[in-house]
């Protein structure tokens, strides 16, 4: 019987893992993974930025978490050896909306502790002569790194120090009992627990299901689609460039990402995905589209969002669409830029007042 039995190889269940067998040096703590390796779905498809916290509400769980993880990260990978970049945040206003809505993002850095800097239109291109706005904030601490590589680190650390994972282990069963929990997999594995500490992002929901609780929220998967730039373009950017966001929304909009391999990406958009892991547009699920469509609290989202959400999936539909969300701050761009790049999904939590 195992101490603590966690569930999901993606960055939170490793650095969980990494975490507890620190505290716990003598406990038996295993880690089960349903695929071949650790950090296969959000973790190892996303922009890989360390954020710094600009955009969380000042004194929020989200706005600590974020400040100290951004210290925490750049500091364990330099324990570590993994490369990493502080290239810093240009976030970039091309409107008289947007430029309201940075003066309220540059109020909110300076609650959050954040030293940034308020660029001019002029001194914006002196700093960045392939961008146009009408202004923008620099934030100097955020960075570029790779979570695959940090994610992968974590589980050698883990092991190292006695720690067990079980690649191909996907999650089919659970029964709590008086002194813990029973946990089956599809390959026939059974494992038990005193403390099952689930880090399951898409699937989060399904595995409370397991265990006969109403979680109180469904995920609703939203595929966040990228291109990369042509390798003529990779000194393009000196920063990493953010539109402005709608503070209605809760994604960031497409940016321009230098990532650590030298390349640039375009991305993501938000388009809702009709599989639960559904990477790609022909993915498609029944059982997981009629899910969402039979949710009261997603219903209510995409009702609330409707012009936004078609708008999302006509762009993803027509490149030029998505090139124009891009060119409003990157208008050298052309459409024989943008090359396809492997998408992500993202788990976002609706509840059923679409909270």
């Amino acid at each position: 019987m195992y101490d603590f039995v966690i569930i999901g190889g993606g960055i939170i269940g490793m650095s969980t893992a990494m975490q507890l067998i620190e505290i716990y040096p003598d406990a038996r703590i295993a880690l089960l993974e349903k695929e071949a390796g650790p950090a296969c779905h959000q973790t190892g498809h996303n922009s890989g930025v360390i954020h710094a916290g600009v955009y969380y509400t000042p004194g929020s769980l989200k706005a600590q978490f974020c400040l100290a993880g951004n210290r925490a990260t750049k500091a364990f990978c330099e324990q570590n050896g993994i490369r990493y970049d502080v290239c810093g945040k240009m976030l970039v206003a091309t409107s008289p909306l947007e430029m309201e809505r940075m003066r309220a993002l540059w109020d909110r850095t300076a609650a959050n502790g954040l030293q940034r800097e308020w660029l001019s239109a002029g001194e914006l291109r002196e700093r960045e002569p392939n961008i146009t706005g009408l202004g923008g904030i620099f934030v100097p601490s955020s960075g570029i790194v790779s979570y695959r590589e940090v994610a992968a680190a974590m589980a050698k650390n883990f092991e190292a120090k006695g720690g067990t994972i079980v690649y191909n282990a996907e999650v089919s069963a659970l029964k709590e009992h008086a002194s813990g929990v029973v946990i089956r997999t599809r390959q026939g594995g059974e494992y038990e627990a005193s403390t099952l500490i689930a880090c399951s992002g898409l699937m989060a929901d399904r595995l409370v299901k397991m265990l006969g609780v109403d979680p109180g929220f469904i995920i609703c998967p939203f595929r966040g689609e990228y291109f990369q730039l042509a390798p003529q373009h990779n000194q393009i950017v000196n920063h990493l460039i953010y539109p402005i966001p709608d503070p209605a929304m809760p994604f960031l909009g497409v940016h321009l990402t230098r990532m650590i391999d030298g390349s640039v990406t375009v991305g993501p958009n938000a388009v809702l995905a009709l599989k639960r892991e559904g990477y790609r547009k022909r993915d498609i699920s029944l059982a997981d589209t009629l899910e969402i469509l039979t949710s009261p609290g997603i219903r209510r989202v995409l009702q609330n969002n409707l012009r936004s959400g078609l708008g999302e999936m006509k762009n993803s539909l027509c490149r030029s669409g998505y090139l124009r969300l891009v060119q409003k701050y990157c208008p050298s761009l052309t459409l024989s830029d943008l090359r396809p790049w492997p998408a992500g999904v993202r788990a976002q939590a609706v509840s059923r007042r679409a909270s």
